[in-house]
């Protein structure tokens, strides 16, 4: 099988690379970064090919099953096919791999992000994407390479930041303090997403919901009329991106507590392959401008 790349990255990876060979970088730290940010983005291409495929195989099989009871219309049932439980299964392990490497290959560009600063936060803001995404969104004074890279990603790393946790290792490690109270798998014609919904709604939750619609109705944050409460979380996650900074973390939480859908994975696979862009292109527009330029080859 062919793996499927996400469009135009390697190549933009590789010109990076061909700059960075012509610096001499202390500790060859560089050349760690780009070396584990190329196999987390050969790991998404794979998990986004098996995904594909196995998708193509389940819309097949879906027409073949469409086409039988056609010529048998007086059938009164048909045999699955011998390849449904594990294309079903396999399609949920590949929409839930989506997230995990997703998240992966955005925190390995971090520490490459770091490196390319001149001017470095005091404390670490580059170990994970929760820090960093902070950082750049806290309104305060970023160095000006940090500045024209927050407005050249635009909103992709608010949409990550707040759809990749969607479902973390954290779901799976620790148990103890889970942040969903469960994961599921639905599909629908053409879609198919993880599902994450509290078992012992009440009440108290309705009132939680329509107390913090409120706040965003206030903040000028409308959204499409809800069916019902919860519907109304589904519509907050949907439009994460207008959340205003300051009532994100409560509205993640939100999100986290009654839970709702996950994002189409081709949306998530479109969202992964827009920041991984806009990053390269900025890194190889602005090299003359990093911290690399410092350490021409030449220097001893």
């Amino acid at each position: 099988m062919q793996i499927e790349k996400l469009e135009g990255i390697e190549e933009k990876f590789r010109e990076l690379e061909k700059k960075l060979g012509e610096t001499a970088y202390p500790s060859n730290l560089a050349n760690k970064t780009m070396g584990m940010m190329l196999q987390s983005i050969s790991s998404f291409d794979l998990v986004v090919t098996r995904f594909r495929a196995n998708r193509k195989r389940l819309h097949n099989m879906a027409l073949e099953d469409t086409d039988w009871w056609r010529a048998h219309p007086d059938a009164k049932s048909r045999k699955a096919h011998p390849d449904e439980a594990y294309i079903h299964s396999a399609i949920r392990v590949d929409v839930e791999s989506l997230f995990m490497y997703g998240l992966i290959l955005v925190q390995k560009t971090l520490p490459l992000i770091k490196l390319y600063l001149p001017e470095k936060p005091k404390d670490d803001k580059f170990t994970k994407l929760k820090k960093f995404y902070h950082w750049m969104s806290a309104g305060n004074s970023l160095p000006p390479l940090a500045e024209e890279l927050y407005k050249k990603l635009g909103y992709t790393p608010k949409w990550l930041y707040a759809v990749l946790r969607f479902y973390r290792n954290e779901f799976i490690e620790h148990l103890d303090t889970p942040y969903q109270q469960g994961m599921g798998f639905s599909i629908h014609g053409n879609s198919f997403d993880l599902s994450s919904y509290k078992w012992d709604y009440s009440d108290e939750d309705t009132k939680k919901i329509f107390a913090f619609k409120k706040k965003l109705v206030k903040r000028g944050v409308i959204l499409p009329q809800e069916i019902r409460a919860r519907h109304y979380v589904q519509l907050m996650f949907n439009r994460i991106v207008d959340v205003p900074e300051d009532l994100l973390e409560e509205a993640l939480e939100l999100i986290e507590d009654i839970g709702c859908d996950s994002p189409q994975p081709e949306q998530l696979i479109a969202m992964v392959q827009s920041y991984m862009s806009f990053l390269l292109d900025f890194m190889i527009e602005n090299f003359n401008k990093s911290d690399f330029a410092n350490y021409p080859k030449h220097q001893k």
